[in-house]
């Protein structure tokens, strides 16, 4: 998103040229010193990569590099790392080609530690739950004085790998590389990225640049394209060197193309996408710039995209869209952001918009497109301070713009809801999906930004993401294709979330899970016979730095709106992982959507985990003529009753049985009887008033499900304590 007044820039960029180098670090123009790590590591045994980027350098070119060190200042500091350049002169022109980046995980000048030992919490006497504090200084010379640029990073070590199931693969579906180079955003070089996101237990991420940057082949106005561009890699095999030259590629889109293609490996999955700036057909907002997330083997080419003086922005969505190829897809990118606006009639940013309603339902009309990137960005607490905004973010200060979290999200939510009432007249219905990604910025441990003040958010890669599920031997280290992964993606049986984990399915193939092709899963639909119910799965899981489960929902939507169908308080056993079984019969003949979402308790705004939908409908005419007789639920005695009851039902011909009770909310309890033989003819057994773990349930009415023979029959008894 871009932030920047063009007002702001006039003022500001003049300044920023004179300023002492201390006192610049925007995520923008003149961003020349970059340091940063993972805000996590999956575990204390994952090395943390160091990443030092000197970009540019177009205010102070680096005469005479002295020394770059990283020392850990969480107790007394220590130097982990500190690598003497022997006054190597980096950036001695202004162009745009300089692009300068060191890659370590390992130690060096470690008092304590030989050098090349790899720099994992355990080595450096740290655990699970550890915040490693670090402390990143480069001393240089510019033309004529030695100066020091200092940044301060804060590394979370994880209790293991995000809490996703097995078979179930997290990515961030919309990050910002070092393609994005403009006056108001700037990326990462993708070896640094792909090393961050692999420790901190990143799947997949897709590679997300702004049109308007990926279609500069050289300096054009506002977009800076980089050439020719190094990296160095610091590993326990030694130090090596690499040159990239992104002309090879022919474009910018083509040297992001020959980065991923060289990055892309089993145990890190890569992504070549864009976020394209499309003119908005919306008679509010009409040729105004929108976002859309655009994951195509090709690229669509937008010769007017958007960025100040480009009007009217080209291509408009309709033809934008039009383009996709068979395999392509989009998503809505952070479809309630307006992207700044105009002011008195001039552009003051990107000439951008919010998706209007219009936009909305002409782009469900292409089949190419899945959804919409409602959950963009965890920006909670906020910061003046670049270079050390931790005293800030500890203080609790919030971050208050108008895309805060989660009111921008929430805001979101309401509008996907929409979205997917427009498609339930459809026969099947027309699907609207749910994804979430970070728009980070290169910015692994937090964000920087440039606005009418600099200041700092706790955003960063990876802190938004979807999670897919991918059926087959696949596993960390040996991950599914990227081809896998879209398609799971596109096909909507994802989950958006910022660290917990929370699905629905059901098992109907009978093997005790919900995760087969054939079972009904996220993103599916299905119309169930009139006399029998469906057994839904609840799932959700977190971790301890995401918080406990305080809730899960689940939410029932038709054409008139999105209602609490059934809500779960895990109990203490549960709050980091569970299960729940509901019943669901007889909801509508019409076309109806469930999906579930989950709340932690961290402290602060919670985070959470939305899933995507399913679609159900009854059909209560497909009973078939002259088919036996169903079983029967009798009426149970005493009915209130105290403590116990006798629970009896009628079967026509000798079947197994099926009989559990459910609370209000159709959240299983317990099963009196799981697939029993019993004779034809009338039974009877007593229920005591107990869950399956033996407690006593409190007063409130129970539901009765009787399964026998494909057939259902439901009763209630009320519980009087």
């Amino acid at each position: 998103m871009k932030r920047a007044l063009l007002v702001c820039l006039l003022i500001v960029l003049p300044l920023v040229s004179a300023a002492h180098p201390d006192e610049r670090y925007e995520n923008t123009f003149a961003k020349d010193f970059i340091m940063d790590a993972p805000w996590r590591v999956m575990d204390a045994n994952t090395p943390i990569p160091l990443t030092i980027i000197l970009k540019d350098c177009d205010v102070d070119d680096i005469r005479e590099l002295h020394w770059i060190r990283c020392r850990d200042v969480t107790g007394s500091a220590v130097t982990i790392w500190e690598h003497d350049f022997n006054d190597e002169e980096i950036g001695d022109d202004a162009s745009e080609e300089n692009f300068w980046t060191w890659i370590t995980t390992v130690t060096e000048n470690h008092p304590g530690l030989p050098n090349g030992t790899l720099l994992t919490p355990a080595n450096l006497g740290y655990g699970v739950g550890s915040n490693i504090e670090l402390h990143v200084e480069i001393y240089y010379r510019d033309d004529w004085f030695n100066y020091s640029e200092t940044r301060r990073l804060r590394v979370h070590v994880g209790g293991g790998p995000f809490p996703w199931p097995a078979g179930w693969y997290g990515g961030d579906v919309h990050y910002h590389s070092m393609y994005t180079n403009n006056i108001a955003e700037w990326g990462a070089p993708l070896p640094a990225v792909s090393a961050s996101a692999e420790a901190m237990g990143l799947h997949w991420l897709t590679v997300t640049d702004h049109s308007c940057d990926l279609d500069e082949t050289g300096d054009g106005t506002w977009s800076y394209a980089t050439h020719w561009w190094e990296y160095t890699l610091q590993t326990p095999a030694g130090i090596q060197t690499f040159v990239r030259n992104a002309q090879n590629g022919g474009s910018s889109w083509g040297g992001l193309g020959s980065d991923v293609a060289l990055l892309d490996s089993p145990a890190q999955r890569l992504y070549r996408g864009v976020e394209i700036n499309l003119a908005s057909v919306d008679p509010d907002s009409w040729a105004e710039t929108l976002h859309c997330l655009f994951y195509n083997p090709d690229y669509i080419h937008s010769p007017l995209c958007g960025a100040i003086g480009e009007r009217p922005v080209s291509p408009s969505l309709t033809s934008g869209l039009a383009q996709l190829a068979p395999t392509g897809f989009a998503y809505a990118a952070h479809p309630g952001n307006d992207l700044g606006g105009e002011w008195g009639g001039i552009d003051v940013t990107v000439n951008g918009t919010a998706w209007g309603d219009e936009d909305i339902s002409t782009a469900l009309q292409y089949s190419g497109f899945a959804g919409l990137q409602v959950f963009n960005t965890r920006q909670t607490l906020h910061s003046y301070d670049q270079f050390d905004p931790w005293a800030d973010f500890d203080a609790g200060s919030a971050y208050t713009e108008s895309d805060r979290y989660p009111d921008e999200l929430l805001a979101g939510l309401a509008l996907w809801d929409d979205a997917i009432a427009q498609g339930l007249g459809d026969d099947p219905p027309r699907k609207v999906f749910i994804a979430g990604g970070s728009d980070a910025h290169g910015d692994f441990n937090f964000a920087s930004h440039l606005g009418l003040d600099d200041y700092a958010t706790d955003n960063a890669m990876g802190k938004v993401q979807t999670v897919v599920p991918v059926i087959g031997a696949y596993g960390p280290g040996n991950l599914p294709p990227m081809s896998e992964l879209l398609a799971a993606y596109r096909a909507g049986r994802g989950v958006a979330t910022d660290g917990p984990f929370v699905a629905i399915g059901s098992d109907l193939t009978g093997d005790n899970d919900a995760d087969d092709a054939e079972d009904l899963r996220h993103g599916d639909h299905m119309t169930v016979p009139g006399d029998i119910s469906i057994s839904l799965e609840l799932r959700w899981a977190s971790l301890p730095e995401f918080g406990p489960v305080n809730s899960v929902k689940l939410l029932l939507g038709d054409a008139d709106g999105t209602t609490l169908h059934a809500e779960v308080t895990p109990d203490p056993t549960e709050e980091y992982g569970g299960v729940a079984y509901l019943e669901l019969f007889d909801l509508s003949l019409d076309w109806r959507y469930l999906r579930a979402e989950l709340l932690t308790a961290d402290g602060g705004a919670g985070h959470r985990a939305y899933s995507n939908p399913i679609w159900l409908r009854w059909d209560t005419l497909s009973a078939v003529e002259g088919a036996p007789a169903p079983p029967r639920l009798l009426a149970s005695h005493p009915n209130p009753f105290n403590p116990r009851t006798e629970i009896r039902f009628l079967l026509p011909e000798a079947n197994a049985v099926t009989l559990s009770v459910h609370g209000a909310d159709g959240r299983l309890l317990t099963r009196l009887l799981d697939g029993a033989p019993r004779p034809a003819g009338e039974s009877a057994l007593m229920w005591d008033g107990r869950d399956a773990r033996g407690r006593e349930l409190p007063s409130g009415v129970y539901l009765l499900h009787l399964r026998s023979a494909g057939h259902e029959e439901h009763g209630k008894v009320t519980l009087l304590r």
